[in-house]
């Protein structure tokens, strides 16, 4: 990824906001307990409700929620889906441990055991052969890809990743890319351009957009800022800005993470300032969800 030297108007003007609420969220620190324990909450239960959902997790925010806070189950939904939801929050909340102990660095180690326990065991999936042809192929949890995982378009045609070949190699240049950048670049261009390198990579065989989003989010948490959390209620917006960025735009891609992140900075100072940051919840509407 190469960055400008020039930086557009807009992007300049959505990272001095970043900026300026971060610097009024470090006058409320350190937070109190309470204030720390139901923020930890509502971005936990955001972040993997909505990273889980837009890949096609069929729990719903409810069911995410009784599931991660009280350990119950919906009847009906794929036995998948509720150990994947289980994996990410598992890696949620280790980031949390990493970040407040400065434990670990980023690597493709770490990486690996992180998309390790996500996915859990090995498992079966549905694919396409380079010229379009359906298969099955087995994706082993934490080892890079062994076929190809190119995906076909919704106008029919193929967009191509990386192949298994390549991925060491481009797998290496992005972490000799991060070790360069993180220190000169803003952490939103950093993790950003991450993740957007990352994604046009795709090293494993299932799995890459959620842990895309849990590396952005740990480099931005490095760095003392908040997680960003993509909506599932914008997923059109989300796909539309990787768009712009395919096409050699990717500070429309930056931009649009900018804007979840102050989504994020603007709740924790909500939630500094003792306001209500929970969404109401219809416990009628959650029972019948359940269906237990």
């Amino acid at each position: 990824m190469q960055t400008g030297t020039k930086m557009k108007s807009e992007l300049k003007q959505l990272l001095d906001r970043m900026d300026q609420l971060k610097a009024e969220v470090d006058k409320y620190k350190p937070l109190k307990p309470e204030q720390e324990q139901r923020l930890m909450q509502k971005v936990r239960l955001d972040w993997n409700y909505h990273s889980s959902h837009v890949e096609g997790n069929t729990l719903t925010y409810g069911e995410t929620k009784a599931l991660l806070f009280w350990g119950i189950t919906a009847g009906g939904k794929p036995i998948k889906d509720i150990i994947e939801m289980r994996g990410h929050d598992k890696v949620v909340q280790l980031l949390y441990e990493i970040v407040k102990e400065k434990g670990r660095p980023l690597t493709e180690q770490f990486i690996s055991e992180m998309h390790e326990i996500i996915l859990g065991e090995p498992y079966d999936i549905d694919a396409i052969t380079p010229d379009g042809q359906p298969k099955k192929r087995k994706v082993v949890p934490g080892r890079y890809k062994q076929l190809p995982n190119h995906v076909k378009t919704k106008d029919g045609s193929i967009f191509y990743f990386a192949t298994p070949e390549e991925t060491p190699a481009k797998m290496n240049d992005l972490m000799n890319w991060f070790k360069e950048n993180d220190s000169k670049l803003h952490p939103l261009i950093t993790a950003a351009g991450f993740y957007y390198q990352f994604v046009r990579i795709h090293p494993f065989d299932d799995g890459n957009g959620r842990m895309a989003r849990i590396l952005m989010n740990f480099i931005l948490m490095m760095h003392d800022y908040p997680p960003a959390i993509i909506s599932t209620d914008d997923r059109e917006g989300y796909l539309q800005s990787l768009a712009y960025a395919d096409s050699g735009d990717l500070d429309k891609f930056i931009e649009y993470i900018g804007v979840q992140e102050i989504a994020s900075l603007e709740l924790v100072l909500k939630a500094a300032k003792g306001e209500i940051i929970e969404e109401e919840v219809d416990l009628d509407k959650l029972v019948k969800s359940l269906k237990i």
